[in-house]
């Protein structure tokens, strides 16, 4: 179902198109609308209390960005699935852009630009501590996105945005399936992040890719694998 708890209208500066765009896709990241989901767009309209031509819009939006795709026989949309080949796909894109990054920043040697990474870490722990498993996932979604964003490169920028809908529907998979053992363990990760932020810190390029590489060692193939189990 997709959200409307905040109001029924749209803030000022959106227009329509963009807000039930918003109301789709934070719908769907969060799972409130499941994979192979079909949106009514007459439906949708009705709830949102808008014209269709708005939700077409928006519809169009995220077919574009792959969150629905073409239901069969001409049955308007549904949601996208999160298969097996997408989660090994987007990781490898990703180790690739957080390697970039990770070396950008080292070589800028400006530990201001770590201060959001920082701020995001110390989230993290307070996440674990209250045992959100949850809330820690969203903030790892954060903190990657914020080293992505703290080179100021905004072509690498953008095309991390333009992954983030399906890092943080992986994500949403992960904090129900990860065990809480092994290495990909909550405690294991927030070690890692504090290992990959002290290198950035001293601007140790090789050992901030070290972290990531030991990060990413792995995981790819291990959340496919659940994946495809369920």
């Amino acid at each position: 179902m997709v959200s409307t708890d905040d109001a029924l209208l749209p803030p000022s500066h959106k227009t329509l198109r963009d807000w039930v765009f918003d109301c789709l896709r934070t719908s769907i990241v969060s799972g409130d609308l499941a994979p192979g989901q079909r949106i009514v767009e007459a439906d949708l309209a009705k709830k949102l209390e808008v014209s269709k031509s708005p939700v077409r819009e928006a519809i169009l939006q995220l077919k574009q960005d792959g969150l629905v795709i073409d239901a069969p026989k001409g049955r308007g949309v549904v949601v996208a699935p999160l298969k097996a080949s997408d989660v090994r796909e987007i990781y490898a894109v990703r180790e690739a852009m957080e390697m970039l990054a990770a070396r950008t920043l080292a070589a800028l040697g400006q530990t201001e630009r770590l201060t959001s990474l920082r701020t995001i870490l110390d989230r993290m722990h307070g996440a674990l501590a209250a045992d959100d498993h949850q809330r820690l996932f969203e903030l790892d979604v954060e903190f990657h996105t914020a080293l992505c964003a703290a080179t100021s490169n905004r072509r690498l920028q953008d095309l991390f945005s333009g992954l983030r809908p399906d890092i943080q529907r992986i994500a949403l998979f992960a904090v129900n399936a990860m065990p809480l053992e092994g290495p990909d363990a909550p405690d294991r990760m927030l070690a890692n992040h504090e290992a990959l932020l002290t290198a950035l810190t001293q601007d140790d390029a090789d050992a901030a890719q070290a972290a990531l590489a030991e990060y990413f060692d792995g995981r790819a193939e291990r959340v496919a694998e659940m994946l495809s189990e369920r």
